[in-house]
């Protein structure tokens, strides 16, 4: 650890002590209870790369260099920047003179603790609101070393007064802190407490875009959002993506009775945890079809997954833009798609971080075919329309649709697929269900 983040825990400790004195004179005259109830909802803000327009399929907001050159890339890495926005969530923590809205980086697919900058943060990165005064909201408590919730990998620190906290992640991220505790406030005002994450003191390597002001995860990690809500008895949740629009519209995370109801909801069922640490939303994918045909040569077997390297098996993952699927099954998806669509005679363009790619007429267009998961169970599938399979882009010459899939280590359906269907997690039944939607309907407005 260097000296500047040395100072900042240090002084973080001091913050610490100082509040927790002004708090404890506070709490006695404060009554907050604890008001949960069976249905809320949280805001939800989609990546703004893309837009539908009104050919119904989704445009990158990019103009592309005619001569891009192909790099190497990690097979399951975001693609290009342009496509690295990531889908994020609005929370307020705090009350009184501490409560602040923060938007935050979501996350479904690792073992990450909800996590925000708090005074002092140094090296901190740069964020949409200031960072968060623990001292202003005297609702604010810091976890002791003692406590249950301080268990590998957070420890115990200063004497068991505080459970200290190291988050690793790709990129070099690196934040270190501390484990505390406050109230989330919900939309209609009602909160959610105690609400456990982590106070960042240091944050390094963290892509904030000047937005973000940390993460929350979504994932079955013990201290998740959702698991922490669970925790209070209210076991599903749901989204629906929105494609993205000429308005600024927020769509909405959405927690038991507040989900909606749909006569057409499809259901698979969320697969057990291989090992200690699998915190992800696996589900039993056994096959693909192209336009109600199967594809041949795509086996169960190639969907398994391996406790030991990760590697493998079909997972759900919002913060993967397209839809990954293993090598051999990408291979044998492209042929098929490329070789249906032959008759056309295409103009075939290389794109980086693209397989398939080549010049889109209004006649291609409505050429393309669905793709189908089939999942274990005979009435579970999941079908992507064209409009979710290819991802316009432009540049000098024109009009250019790719196929909005890579290669990789496993197969995890990535957000663009996600689009206009709704998704509602039961972690208590360990359940998937899904259902087309068109999302725009279940969105506000926002200045």
């Amino acid at each position: 650890m260097n000296l500047k983040a040395g100072l900042a825990i240090v002084t973080a400790l001091l913050m610490h002590h100082l509040s927790l004195k002004m708090v404890a004179s506070t709490a006695n005259n404060t009554t907050l209870p604890n008001t949960i109830s069976t249905g809320f909802s949280l805001r939800l803000v989609g990546n703004n790369a893309i837009r539908r327009h009104d050919d119904g399929f989704l445009h990158l907001q990019h103009i592309l260099p005619t001569n891009l050159q192909t790099q190497p890339h990690s097979s399951e890495s975001n693609t290009f920047e342009p496509l690295q926005n990531s889908d994020s969530m609005v929370v307020s923590i705090g009350t009184r003179q501490g409560l602040r809205s923060y938007v935050l980086k979501l996350d479904t697919s690792v073992n990450m603790l909800p996590w925000i900058q708090c005074v002092p943060c140094i090296p901190h990165a740069p964020q949409h609101n200031d960072i968060f005064n623990f001292a202003l909201s005297p609702t604010f408590r810091n976890i002791p070393g003692t406590s249950s919730y301080c268990v590998p990998p957070y420890g115990s620190f200063f004497s068991n007064q505080h459970c200290a906290i190291k988050i690793t992640g790709p990129g070099g991220l690196l934040v270190t802190g501390f484990l505390e505790q406050d109230h989330l406030t919900k939309t209609d005002g009602t909160v959610i407490q105690p609400f456990v994450f982590g106070c960042s003191h240091s944050t390094r390597n963290f892509n904030s875009e000047g937005i973000f002001a940390g993460v929350i995860s979504i994932g079955r990690s013990p201290l998740s959002l959702v698991m922490q809500v669970a925790a209070h008895g209210v076991t599903q949740f749901s989204y629906c993506r929105i494609g993205g629009s000429n308005e600024n519209r927020h769509s909405f995370l959405r927690f038991g009775s507040d989900i909606p109801l749909n006569p057409h909801y499809r259901t698979t069922r969320i697969l057990p945890v291989l090992g200690a640490h699998e915190y992800e939303y696996y589900l039993n994918l056994t096959g693909i079809s192209l336009g109600g045909q199967k594809l041949e040569g795509i086996r169960p077997e190639m969907f398994a997954r391996s406790s030991k390297d990760k590697k493998g098996g079909c997972v759900v993952d919002l913060g993967m833009p397209l839809t990954v699927v293993v090598q051999e099954v990408y291979n044998i998806i492209q042929e098929a798609m490329w070789s249906d669509l032959q008759h056309l005679k295409l103009e075939r363009v290389e794109r980086p971080e693209f397989g398939l790619c080549f010049r889109a007429t209004k006649a291609v267009k409505g050429s393309f075919k669905p793709l189908s998961l089939h999942f274990a169970e005979e009435e579970a599938v999941l079908v992507f329309s064209p409009e979710q399979l290819f991802l316009m882009m432009h540049d000098k010459e024109g009009q250019i649709a790719c196929l909005a899939m890579k290669p990789g280590n496993r197969t995890a359906i990535g957000a663009f697929q996600q689009v206009d269907t709704r998704f509602v997690y039961d972690v208590k039944d360990s359940k998937l269900s899904f259902a087309s939607e068109s999302c725009i309907h279940d969105t506000v407005e926002v200045d």
